[in-house]
This record gives structure tokens, sequence and C-alpha cells, in this order.
């Protein structure tokens, strides 16, 4: 019996290990990559530009290293008589950018083996033949809202001229994602905000009260069901409207806290149990998920006192979405 108990917990701990690293492909993340290969197909026709903007946790790292890894492996061009290509170079923006430093950080973050020291001009012409010597097709910046003025040692204006000149110059596509302060200083930036005008996705939290986001929300977390049955740990109806509003409220909507959840969960059940709405009680009583319920248990809660505060939470997150982009004059 002991033997079985803890073959039953090894598969527990494995099938929590392995939901932190699963992603559920929703519809906005395929929407995303979609818009990403979009932009992509324009490289060499003219500099073209998207971007993906959310608040932290909403998946935009993951959409990113998605696309690069799936567009690589199906490429059968990376290695050629005249050499090995890099169509994508996938750059994490310095916290405090200056022309500089973002250009070590593209020539760090790509093949490149040469000296990075230098003038901005000498770095500037290394990696204008890196480009050119290696078909770089797409630049993608992450963490873009460190373009900000108040965060850059230098002027805003000299980093993201010499991004749109390297645009025009070698008709780069190029995917800026970030959060939305990044949003309100490019959109400050005309000559290369009409860039990315045509292409923005917008990533969400998921919600418990529009029609279309809750039966994206329903989908959502019947995949996690399937996933985790696919490890052999059951899980109760995790997508029923009660539900929904509790993990609404326990996680904000936001993908990234609703793995937690989860992953949590999953971790302390009892071996061969159901994960039941008390385990996800246990681990939301663990964490600081919200702290904006306080002692508030969602998954303890009476229905009728759940959707109270889900209804307050999301008036209040549909409002700070609303100002999240209101461009200032």
């Amino acid at each position: 019996m002991t033997k079985v108990i803890d073959a039953k917990s090894v598969e527990t701990k494995l099938a929590a290990k392995a939901l932190a690293k699963w992603r559920c492909r929703h519809g906005r993340y395929e929407e995303a990559l979609e818009a990403m290969s979009q932009t992509h197909a324009m490289y060499g026709v003219e500099g073209t530009g998207m971007l993906l903007m959310g608040m932290p946790g909403l998946g935009k790292s993951s959409i990113l290293a998605s696309y690069v890894r799936n567009h690589l492996a199906n490429r059968t061009d990376l290695e050629t008589p005249e050499g090995s290509r890099e169509p994508i170079i996938l750059v994490s923006v310095p916290a405090e950018p200056t022309l500089k430093t973002l250009i070590q950080e593209i020539l760090l973050a790509s093949s490149y083996q040469g000296s990075i020291a230098g003038t901005i001009g000498e770095l500037k012409q290394k990696l204008n033949v890196f480009i050119a010597e290696r078909g770089v097709e797409m630049i993608i910046f992450d963490e873009f809202q460190h373009f900000l003025r108040e965060q850059a040692k230098s002027n805003t204006r000299g980093v993201v001229n010499h991004i749109k000149l390297m645009m025009d110059k070698h008709k780069l596509a190029v995917v800026m994602a970030g959060t939305p302060p990044g949003y309100r200083s490019i959109a400050q930036h005309e000559e290369l905000y009409q860039r990315f005008a045509h292409r923005q996705i917008r990533l969400r939290p998921f919600d418990a009260q529009e029609n279309g986001r809750v039966n994206e929300f329903a989908k959502y977390m019947r995949a996690y069901s399937r996933f985790l049955k696919r490890q052999n740990v059951q899980t109760i109806q995790l997508n029923s409207e009660d539900m929904l509003a509790r993990l609404y409220l326990a996680t904000k909507g936001i993908p990234r806290l609703i793995t937690h959840l989860l992953r949590t969960s999953v971790d302390n059940v009892e071996p061969g149990k159901t994960v039941s709405r008390n385990d996800l009680a246990r681990a939301f009583g663990r964490s600081s998920l919200n702290p904006e319920l306080g002692r508030f248990n969602p998954f303890t809660a009476k229905p009728d006192k759940v959707l109270e505060r889900a209804d307050a939470a999301y008036e209040k997150a549909r409002k700070e979405d609303a100002g999240h982009w209101r461009i200032s004059t």
C-alpha cells in the first residue's frame, strides 16, 4: 500500500511540474501569433511593426518564445553555402536603455561573436553588417516599456529613432512587446508609431462578466482540466459559472496566477484524490495571489458574496484597462 501511495505522490508532483511548463494556446494567444506571422511576412517589402501589449502575467513572453521556436523549426534555409542565417533576434530591452546599450543587447541576443566594445558609430556599423550578412528579418523587443523617458538614462528619442532607421534601412519586421506605459511612450513618437498603428494586439485578463470573454475563460479552464487529466490528475469542474467567478476573483483572470493557483493545488492534493474546491481554498490561503481581498477567500465564500465581489472587481479592472490606453497630451 505504501508503494502505491508513494507512486501516486510522485505522479502528482510530476503533474504540478508539467503544469508549470504548459501553455494553453487560447484565442488571443493564437491571434497574437498570427499577427506576428503577418508582420514577419512584410520583411523585405517595407519596415513594418507590431505591438503586443498587456499587463504582466498575460503570456507575452510565452507568445514571443513560441513564435520564434515554431518559425525556426519550420525553416529549411538556415544553413546555406554562404553561411548560417539568423532570421529572428529576440532581445530583452535593458532597464535603463541608452542607444549604445540597446545595440549591445541586440548583438548579445544574437549569435554575433565579435567585440561589443566601441563607439556608438562603430556599434551601429557592426549591427548593420550583422543584419545584412546573417539575413536578419525580424527583431523582437521584449519589455519595450523600458523606453520610457523617466526610466531611460538618455533621451528616448535617440533610441526610437534608431529603431525606425533600422526598419527603413533593412526593411525589417519589428515586434515590440510590453506593458501599457510603453504604448503611451511609443505613441508620443509619431513617425515610429505610424509603423505600428495597423497591427496591435492588446492582451487582457479573462473575466467572468462579458459573454464572449466568459466563453473564452470557460474554454481555457476546460483545457486545464483536460491537461491535468492527461497527467492522471482529476479536478472538479473548473468551467462552471460559479467556479469561473471564484477563479476570476482569486486571480484577476491573469493566466500566470491561474497556473500558480492550480499548480499549488495539485502539488498539495492528497495522492489519488480529485482536486476539490477545498484544495483550491487552501492553495489560495497560502499565497498572495490577490492581496486586495484580504482575508476573503473566494473558494470558501458563499456564491452571492463571490458574485458581489467579482462584479466590483470587474468594474474596477474595466476602468483601469481603459486608462491604460489613454494617451496624455
